[in-house]
């Protein structure tokens, strides 16, 4: 495993990889499930004449076919984008073996699924590509094995048939699968190997697969990562949610507070409205009225509490002033000392005892302070 990582880092970085990391991760997860499969490099023959040294996956994959394990050689080479363009996968016999061409694998043992034409670099990977291939292979088998006595009278064709435009090392493999009536020899205890009875034409029919099983085994890690990412957003749906329906209580709160302070303020808007209109229609009387009236009676105490209130006021602040101008007097020396002095302490006493009426009488009316 550590000279896999090894060779694959070298190679990616060589081949000039889009998303090496990744890549390197997908392969090493692939081969230590599928010990068939090793990493190489080799140069890949584009159809136009290019030519790019790629990372390919090559060896064999099991597939079970007739309750007997073969091993279809199979190779994925992957492009210099990948993980964000699909694999070229195909089948590479043996020669004693021929592709059996089919809807999914043409003559030169390309490979074509609905699964590498819908490739989505964030959903697919080499494993699930596998598993297709294998449920793939079960119903209908890439290869048939050549009976023994056509190789020996057909010299000619021990080679297989023209490949892919990629060369390939010739290797051997474990038996396939047989197809089109021509049997595979089987192997028995003792190295022997048994031949199966020879079958008319009418009786090779073509066999029937159940590969519900396997489908199921092939689709149950694919489905369980969908089935968490599907809770995974179900939870983020059900927290969001509960953010925006607490957020919304939030809101109506503060929709009734502002409502409720937009009522007062509407309230307090029309009562100064009333008192300016009022204030309006007191100064337009007293413009038209003789202004001989005396200052004091402008202002109505409502009880003797309050006047009282009102007159220390006035009388606390004639004795401030007072005090302030013979400041003035002393300053410009309009005064002596002594007289300064014996003065402002008079009306300190006075301002003091004023002050003191002031303050029980705000007690007495409740006022703050």
């Amino acid at each position: 495993m550590a000279n896999d990582d090894s060779f694959l880092r070298t190679a990616l970085a060589s081949a000039k990889y889009r998303d090496a990391d990744k890549t390197r991760k997908m392969v090493l997860e692939t081969i230590n499930h599928y010990k068939g499969l090793k990493p190489i490099t080799d140069t890949f023959v584009f159809n136009n004449g290019a030519t790019k040294v790629l990372v390919a996956l090559k060896g064999t994959i099991p597939v079970i076919y007739r309750g007997s394990t073969y091993h279809i050689p199979v190779t994925l080479w992957l492009l210099d984008t990948h993980p964000f363009n699909a694999p070229m996968v195909y089948v590479s016999p043996t020669v004693d073996m021929r592709i059996k061409v089919s809807r999914h694998v043409d003559h030169n043992g390309k490979v074509y699924l609905p699964y590498l034409h819908d490739w989505k670099h964030n959903t697919s990977d080499l494993m699930c590509l596998i598993q297709v291939l294998i449920m793939t292979f079960q119903e209908q088998p890439p290869v048939y094995a050549i009976p023994q006595a056509q190789q020996q009278a057909l010299p000619s064709m021990q080679q297989p048939l023209p490949p892919y435009p990629t060369p390939y090392p010739q290797q051997s493999y474990s038996p396939y699968p047989p197809m089109g009536g021509m049997p595979m020899p089987m192997p028995m205890s003792g190295g022997a190997i048994a031949q199966p009875p020879q079958q008319s034409q009418s009786a090779a029919a073509t066999p029937t697969f159940n590969f519900r099983p396997s489908l199921i085994s092939a689709g149950e890690e694919k489905v369980r990562r969908r089935l968490e990412d599907a809770y995974l957003s179900t939870e983020i749906i059900k927290t969001t949610g509960t953010q925006l329906r607490d957020g919304q209580q939030k809101l109506e709160i503060m929709m009734k507070r502002l409502s409720d302070e937009k009522t007062v303020l509407e309230r307090n808007i029309e009562s100064c409205q009333k008192e300016c209109a009022a204030l309006d229609e007191k100064i337009l009387k007293s413009t038209t009225e003789d202004n001989t009236a005396n200052i004091d009676d402008a202002i109505q105490a409502p009880a003797p509490l309050y006047k009282q209130i009102v007159n220390t006021v006035a009388e606390e602040a004639a004795l401030e002033d007072t005090i302030y101008y013979l400041s003035e007097a002393f300053r410009r020396e309009q005064m002596d000392l002594d007289q300064y002095l014996r003065t402002v302490r008079q009306l300190s006493r006075r301002q003091f005892l004023q002050r003191a009426i002031l303050r029980k009488c705000r007690q007495k009316a409740g006022f703050a302070g």
